[in-house]
């Protein structure tokens, strides 16, 4: 990504009477994608404008923030809005604090098997996925390092149930609120992530528990979870055991992956599977093609529809500037 580095201590100097430095970057991406769901065609076309924001106090501790122009690049229509300014990170020497409108308790880490941008859209409901309902919200995240050990925590005061932009800052008046803790830890020539989060949707509890373990096999990365999510909700159909894998490696200069997710959920017998394939390869200049393919079957996979089908593939170009 090429940046473009501005120097602002003149206008610091003017506003404030003293000079400070800071740097503003900007970037920019774009995809275009077509996505089939068995007959059901859609084109995906979107990108942003990024700009990155950051400054040094005399303690030596970095502070950030960032915005963006942008058009949602997986889904269809124009929905083109500017976002971001609502987040503000400090970084020290051994760590992290971000204070956000945003900030998401860890959940599904153990699903790396789920791989696709594009390939599920249009693609059958699942229905007994191993998620909690509400991940995020206005709140707080710290991260530390520990020797090779790397910890986030992360707490949310003000959670809105299937409302993106319901996050109102709501410190002592929030009916949903949630917190995790992530490790990211050596082990050997592997690499264990483990996490777990709770919330609470006024009164319901939600849990979630994940790891995952990626190390090398053969000339690829092979990496394995397990994720599991437990409920208050009578019936839940999402609260049971996922086991997920997958394999990435390089034909020639091409990267391909395969991934496979098994889900146990809800009432006995309500099983399901995923299978995600992915292929990038790069052009030069910041340009790639890529190819993508998801297949959702079992009792857990809601029947097809004239608009929805079990298998999705998607092919489309990714461009960074």
């Amino acid at each position: 990504m090429k940046k473009i580095l501005l120097a602002i201590s003149a206008l610091s100097a003017a506003l404030f009477s003293t000079a400070a430095n800071a740097d503003i970057s900007v970037g920019g991406s774009m995809t275009a994608a077509y996505v089939d769901a068995e007959g059901n065609a859609d084109q995906h076309i979107g990108g942003a404008i990024s700009f990155s924001m950051s400054t040094t106090t005399d303690g030596g501790v970095t502070i950030s923030a960032g915005g963006s122009i942008s058009n949602d690049p997986d889904g269809t229509g124009n929905d083109t809005t500017a976002t971001g300014l609502t987040s503000l990170t400090f970084g020290f020497a051994n760590g992290s604090l971000t204070i956000a409108n945003d900030v998401a308790v860890p959940s599904g880490t153990g699903l790396v098997g789920e791989l696709v941008t594009h390939a599920d859209s249009n693609q059958v409901t699942h229905t007994n996925d191993v998620a909690i309902n509400v991940d995020d919200g206005s709140g707080i995240s710290g991260t530390a390092s520990i020797g090779d050990m790397s910890i986030t925590g992360t707490h949310f005061y003000d959670g809105s149930a299937g409302t993106a932009g319901g996050h109102n800052d709501q410190i002592s008046d929030g009916t949903i609120s949630g917190s995790g803790i992530s490790i990211t830890m050596p082990i050997g020539d592997m690499s264990l992530t483990a996490s777990s989060s709770e919330t609470d949707e006024a009164g319901v509890n939600y849990a979630s528990t994940g790891a995952a373990l990626t190390m090398t096999a053969g000339n690829g990365t092979l990496g394995i979870g397990f994720e599991s999510t437990s409920n208050d909700a009578t019936g839940a159909a999402t609260e049971g055991e996922a086991y997920s894998a997958t394999y990435s490696t390089t034909v020639g200069t091409a990267s391909v992956a395969i991934g496979y997710s098994g889900f146990d959920a809800g009432a006995a017998g309500n099983t399901s599977s995923k299978t995600d394939i992915t292929l990038s390869q790069s052009l030069g200049g910041g340009a790639s093609i890529f190819a993508e393919m998801s297949s959702l079957t079992g009792a857990g996979a809601a029947a097809p529809t004239n608009t929805t089908s079990e298998t999705v593939i998607a092919i489309g170009t990714n461009v960074s500037f």
